[in-house]
C-alpha cells in the first residue's frame, strides 16, 4: 500500500452499516493492547456505540474499485469544565499494518480535528501507552501537547465475582 497516496484515500463518517469492516480492525486494536480476541464483542460494541450515538467513528477507505477499510478513529463527545465547552476524547486509532507509514493516520486524526472544529468542539484529548512511540510522534507534530501538569487515574468498579 505504500504507492498510495494519502489524498487518494475517502475518510468519513462511519454508518451502522459500516460495523462489519471496521469491527476487524477494532479487534485487531484491542489486541494491540493486550485483549483477547473477540470480534463478536467488537461488532457488538461498535454496534452499540453508533446505534446510540456515543461515539463518532471516521473511517479510511483505500480509493479504486476495491474498497477497504484500512483505518478507524473512535472519538467520545463529552464536556471540560475548565473551558466550559464540548471536547472530544479521542480514545481509538487504528491503521491496518499493510497500510501504514502511508498517511492513513495523519489523514484521520486530521479530520477528526476538522470534524471537531465544525461542530464547536475545543479540544481533543488522548492517551496511549507509553511505549506506543510511533504514535507519539505524530500527535506531536499534529500539535498535541503531553499533559505534564496532571495525572490519570482510574478505578476498575466492575463487580468482584
Amino acid at each position: 500500500m505504500s504507492d498510495m497516496s494519502s489524498e487518494d484515500l475517502i475518510v468519513r463518517r462511519a454508518e451502522s452499516g459500516d460495523v462489519r469492516a471496521i469491527a476487524p480492525l477494532f479487534d485487531a486494536y484491542r489486541q494491540f493492547y493486550g485483549k483477547t480476541p473477540d470480534l463478536a464483542l467488537a461488532e457488538l460494541f461498535l454496534r452499540e456505540r453508533l446505534r446510540n450515538r456515543e461515539s463518532i467513528v471516521l473511517v479510511a477507505v483505500s480509493p479504486g474499485t476495491h474498497a477497504e477499510t484500512i483505518g478507524f478513529v473512535q472519538l467520545y463527545p463529552t464536556f471540560s469544565s475548565l473551558q466550559c465547552s464540548r471536547a472530544w476524547v479521542l480514545n481509538d486509532l487504528f491503521v491496518a499494518a499493510h497500510a501504514r507509514r502511508s498517511g492513513v493516520a495523519l489523514a484521520l486524526m486530521n479530520a477528526a480535528a476538522d470534524a471537531a472544529r465544525l461542530v464547536g468542539v475545543t479540544s481533543i484529548s488522548l492517551s496511549t501507552a507509553h511505549d506506543n512511540l510511533a504514535a507519539q510522534a505524530l500527535y506531536k507534530k499534529l500539535g498535541y501537547v503531553l499533559d505534564e501538569e496532571f495525572r490519570t487515574y482510574s478505578l476498575d468498579v466492575r463487580p468482584v465475582t
